[in-house]
């Protein structure tokens, strides 16, 4: 078993009190479209209310459907809906929809929207990847995280409400999370790409495991043709920051001793789409997310740490990349897909 298999191996045991997701996206080259698709497992905590269930969500966003710039779908099951595949081997099902090593495949239906997926994926390498900081896996998380899949390329088909879409060379990624408890407060960005540089990648992750309590942890992950840079890693963890000053919209900062590199993400509101994710303990929090936002990095250097900053005149701009906003409250003018739904409301929701 590849060690990227070896991240995406199931951890469910029966246990109570337990989550498991598999997600991946999918981005057009072009820029105007991507796909996000998840296959999650959830079984409440003892004593909380609600049923176990296998779920597979599925959401397609299009800048050039002006009427239909997001979609948003989910399917329940019953959680006897999963299959963990062949011992040994990294393969799942819930009920028609599958993930395996290079390919996945599936459909959702729900109202009038439907999505479907056919897909082959070549990744970048067959090793998971690391974006947090060494030895996090040996504290005592709530929950865990795998980058089972960085640098992928995929080709085949999606079609969003019998709409077919050819999908070639379109880059992304695939990860697996599990735990007891959710996180409450979360902002992500992952750029796939950029233009001035195809070797650029940039994964930004700002995470708070309990609202306004606790530590809050910024890694940035920035590779470029020229250097890797460990803004994911201490000392470089220390000197990053993520904030959103509107929806929709999130500015970076990271600085190392001569490299200082500042960024700002941003989605058109109306390509999110609204998800509640509901806790073990039976609480939601509510995750709004466009895979077709965009990002502008600048460059500044200096010749040593006690030099004036300069502009060293590099700037990269991304095609296309994918926004989170995860928190206890709802944005307001979004759509969001109730727990126990399986497709968003006819109108958004006020913010709570």
């Amino acid at each position: 078993m590849t060690t990227s298999e070896q991240a995406n191996r199931p951890r469910w045991k029966h246990q109570a009190g337990f989550f498991e997701i598999w997600f991946l996206c999918v981005f057009d080259p072009g820029g105007e479209r991507a796909w996000w698709l998840r296959y999650t497992l959830f079984n409440p905590a003892p004593g909380a209310p609600g049923e176990p269930r296998a779920t597979v969500w599925a959401a397609a966003f299009d800048t050039a459907a002006p009427d239909r710039p997001a979609v948003a779908v989910k399917a329940i099951h019953p959680l006897s809906a999963f299959d963990a595949g062949t011992p040994g081997r990294f393969g799942i099902r819930i009920g028609d929809a599958g993930l395996a090593p290079g390919k996945c495949h599936g459909e959702v239906v729900s109202g009038e929207h439907a999505i479907a997926w056919d897909l082959r994926y070549t990744p970048e390498s067959a090793r998971a990847v690391r974006r947090a900081p060494r030895g996090i896996d040996l504290l005592p998380l709530t929950t865990h995280v795998n980058h089972s899949h960085d640098g992928i390329i995929f080709t085949g088909t999606v079609t969003v409400d019998g709409e077919r879409f050819d999908v070639r060379g379109a880059p992304g990624l695939q990860k697996h999370l599990w735990g007891h408890r959710r996180v409450e407060e979360l902002t992500w960005l992952y750029c796939p790409s950029f233009r001035e540089d195809s070797e650029a990648r940039l994964e930004a992750l700002r995470v708070r495991p309990r609202r306004e309590r606790g530590p809050c942890l910024t890694p940035i992950y920035l590779r470029t043709a020229k250097a890797r840079h460990a803004f994911h890693e201490v000392p470089g963890l220390l000197f990053t920051q993520i904030h959103t000053p509107r929806t929709g919209e999130l500015h970076l900062a990271a600085t190392s001793a001569t490299v200082s590199v500042k960024g700002r993400a941003w989605c058109d509101p109306r390509t999110l789409v609204g998800y509640a994710y509901r806790d073990p303990a039976a609480w939601d929090v509510f995750v709004a997310q466009s895979d077709v936002a965009r990002c502008e990095l600048e460059f500044f250097s200096r010749a040593h740490p006690w030099a004036a900053w300069k502009p060293d005149g590099e700037k990269l701009t991304s095609a296309v990349c994918a926004l989170e906003f995860h928190g206890p409250e709802r944005l307001a003018g979004v759509r969001y897909v109730e727990w126990d739904d399986t497709g968003p409301p006819a109108s958004p929701s006020p913010a709570e």
